[in-house]
């Protein structure tokens, strides 16, 4: 067994091998290291103005698609997509985290708090591909823009994985 760390959530995983995915924020394989390897100050970044209203925007994204996913995930008429939406609001969560930690920000008091969802699956599951599609253009947007290599590394791996999210929403369709 060994200890790996994510680089983009700094999380700690613990396995034989590195995992697919970080079970925590879903970036790729390819941004785990060995726990020594991960750079604690990872985080200490000096922001530029346009970097830090990018941020702003970043925590602001994920905590309402945070939220919206938890409403979705509160839904009793289909345990099968509640169950895809509560884990898809963990990850949105943890992106949050990450971004709220890069702008030296505590995380939004309302992050975790069930927003409201549309009334029905269909219409809920548009809803989080035109969001998931907004978000993950955006994080190209600013890692484009971005003068530090750390943000645009994370902008980057969260604009993928946010890319996997629209892949759900297909799936979730043939569950409704």
């Amino acid at each position: 067994m060994k200890l790996y760390r994510c680089r983009i959530c700094g999380e700690t995983y613990l396995g034989h091998g590195v995992p697919t995915e970080c079970p925590f924020c879903g970036a790729d394989a390819e941004y785990f290291v060995l726990t020594e390897a991960y750079p604690e100050d990872a985080n200490d970044v000096q922001l530029t103005e346009v970097e830090r209203a990018d941020l702003e925007t970043s925590i602001e994204l994920e905590t309402s698609n945070t939220r919206f996913y938890l409403a979705m995930a509160a839904r009793k008429d289909n345990p099968k997509l509640s169950s895809a939406y509560k884990r898809l609001a963990k990850i949105e969560a943890e992106h949050c985290s990450v971004f709220s930690k890069l702008a030296k920000m505590p995380k939004p008091a309302d992050l975790l708090e069930p927003g409201t969802e549309l009334g029905g699956w269909d219409a809920d599951i548009d809803e989080s591909a035109r969001r998931e599609t907004r978000a993950s253009a955006l994080y190209v947007e600013f890692a484009g823009r971005a003068t530090s290599p750390r943000l645009v590394e994370v902008w980057t791996a969260v604009s993928r994985v946010e890319a996997t999210h629209i892949e759900l929403d297909a799936i979730a369709k043939r569950y409704v």
